[in-house]
């Protein structure tokens, strides 16, 4: 990969990075495994600060991930007149 090559994907996966959630189309260890893909790379400082960057959210992501499947379904109880 160029440079060039290197920033067009970091700047690719910061857009994609803004817009995804958990409950996306694709699961978060694909974006994962794009990240690690760009640690092969030859990156200047200021492209491994911002690949550290997406990687931090991709961390939050996952926190949030975790954190909603351990919490127990919410159930609501409609009692009538």
């Amino acid at each position: 990969m160029t440079y060039h090559d290197i920033d067009k994907e970091i700047a690719h996966l910061e857009v994609v990075f803004g817009l995804i959630s958990t409950c996306d189309r694709f699961p978060l260890s694909y974006w994962q495994q794009r990240l690690r893909v760009l640690h092969s790379a030859p990156m200047m400082s200021a492209q491994r600060a911002r690949v550290a960057r997406l990687e931090a959210t991709l961390r939050s992501l996952r926190e949030s991930e975790e954190t909603a499947s351990a919490e127990p379904p919410h159930t609501s109880t409609v009692t009538g007149s």
